[in-house]
């Protein structure tokens, strides 16, 4: 004998089929329902005057594409500029902190503008 954990209401743990109203092995194996297939109704003339052109769609596609990694490459390039700048703005304000007094400081600031550079 099986015992079977009742699925749905009227179904007992010795008989599982009793809410079907016929025997579980046949209702088990019966074969899945065939699923219809949707078939067009466009006549044949109608069809060729909405088929896709994939090769359109496809350079419309790459066009979009570059569009968009080029706007993504000009923010990063326009990032990492202003991070560059915010780095060389650190270190020559970096460098004229450092001085000790104001003749240093002037000393420092004719050192920049001769060179360019924020360090002796």
């Amino acid at each position: 004998m099986r015992l079977y954990a009742p699925l749905y209401e009227g179904d007992s743990i010795l008989r599982p089929d009793a809410a079907f109203g016929e025997p579980a092995v046949k209702v088990f194996r019966s074969p899945a329902p065939a699923t219809d297939f949707v078939r067009s109704n466009i006549q044949s003339d109608a069809a060729n005057e909405t088929a896709l052109d994939i090769h359109a769609i496809e350079q419309l596609a790459r066009r979009h594409r570059s569009i968009v990694i080029g706007r993504m490459l000009k923010t990063l390039f326009k990032a990492v500029g202003e991070w560059f700048e915010r780095n060389e703005y650190f270190e020559r304000d970096r460098f004229f902190a450092a001085s000790e007094n104001l003749s240093d400081l002037e000393q420092r600031q004719r050192h920049f503008e001769r060179t360019g550079m924020a360090h002796y």
